[in-house]
């Protein structure tokens, strides 16, 4: 036996004394037939950590069998909505849709049999809606609403009303009867709608701090992130949220999960830099985007991937959107003759870093969430 396999069976033999006979493993049998559990539990893993280090150590120095490559990145159209400013349209795969004039090009995803948008004619007026497949768009809720969010099944929308400059309240409207189903009180000053998942609505309502509320039950949790400094991305169907922070002086990345006795953070993410970072995950929660970096991080295990593009990603609105759980499409920003900056767009793999361009020639494009 070497020195390291001896230390290491040393090492494993200490850390099982320290269990006490009282304490009980995750077996099913009664707590009686329990008792020595760890320390056989702790015995075992000594076995199975020395065979391991031993077959490692007879192993030399071959190398790994080599990764499969990744597969090419599609270089097939966006498989999410995206808007054309100087088409004044928006196109979903095969659709093509004229935007209305006073209607804002800027979309939350499909509800309704369209596109959850704004209505704003002119200055003092705005309101929620969905536009429709023939170009007509349907307004929802009050006027001088705002701050849109669709619930995870898409068939209500929360928004915060303007009852007056300073005062107002977040209401809920079923999309298909057009009505209002609930309501918080009106209060002071304007919360911040972030997202809408299983745990409820997001709200950061400044310095009172973030909050969660479900809507159908009426109640309202407070949730404390340290350094949260006021952005996130919630994907609706899964449980892991991401948000931005700051810590001992850096940026960061936060994500976790709400736990009956708190936020939970699995993964945080933390560099130096001057910008405010504007959090991008994955629909299933398992990956967050650095857009200032280019860079995909693991929730699970931290690994992190640089995306191969030479120009700078987006990293503010429009930020960069999954098509599915490996897929990311982002514009990059290239700056011209005299300054100008002129967009592409990319589509990445997340998994390997391989970007395909898409669009040579992406000024004034716009990619939505689905």
């Amino acid at each position: 036996m070497t020195d390291t396999e001896t230390r290491l069976r040393d090492y494993l033999h200490t850390q099982a004394a320290t269990f006490p006979d009282s304490a009980q493993g995750p077996g099913l049998e009664p707590p009686e037939r329990r008792r020595h559990w760890p320390v056989l539990a702790a015995a075992a893993a000594i076995v199975v950590v020395v065979v391991l280090a031993a077959s490692l150590m007879t192993r030399g120095d071959r190398p790994d069998p080599a990764r499969r490559p990744a597969p090419p990145v599609s270089g097939a159209a966006p498989q999410v909505p995206y808007t054309v400013y100087e088409e004044n349209s928006l196109h979903d795969g095969k659709q093509k849709v004229r935007i209305p004039t006073g209607v804002d090009g800027y979309f939350f995803g499909r509800a309704g049999g369209g596109w959850l948008g704004s209505k704003m004619p002119k200055t003092g007026q705005f309101q929620p809606g969905i536009l429709l497949p023939n170009g007509a768009f349907r307004t929802l809720g009050p006027d001088r609403s705002g701050y849109q969010v669709l619930s995870p099944d898409r068939k209500q929308v929360a928004m915060y009303h303007y009852l007056s400059n300073t005062r107002g309240q977040v209401i809920v409207v079923d999309i298909r009867s057009g009505k209002q189903v609930t309501q918080l009180p009106a209060a002071t000053g304007q919360p911040a709608l972030l997202g809408w998942n299983q745990d409820g609505l997001w709200m950061d309502r400044g310095k009172a701090g973030l909050v969660v509320w479900q809507p159908a039950s009426g109640q309202q949790r407070p949730v404390s992130i340290p350094g949260f400094d006021g952005a996130a991305a919630i994907p609706a169907a899964a449980g892991t949220i991401v948000v931005s922070a700051k810590a001992g002086g850096k940026r960061c990345l936060k994500a976790g999960a709400l736990r009956d006795d708190g936020f939970k953070v699995l993964r945080e993410y933390c560099d130096e830099g001057p910008e405010q970072l504007y959090p991008v995950l994955s629909p299933d929660g398992r990956t967050m985007i650095h857009s200032v970096r280019a860079e995909a991080i693991d929730v699970n295990t931290g690994q992190v991937t640089k995306l191969k593009l030479q120009d700078r990603m987006t990293d503010t609105l429009p930020l960069p959107v999954f098509e599915n759980g490996t897929q990311l499409l982002t514009l990059t920003e290239t700056v011209g003759s005299g300054g100008l900056v002129h967009n592409q767009l990319f589509r990445c793999d997340i998994t390997s870093g391989e970007c395909t361009l898409l669009v040579k020639k992406a000024d004034g494009w716009t990619i939505h969430e689905p």
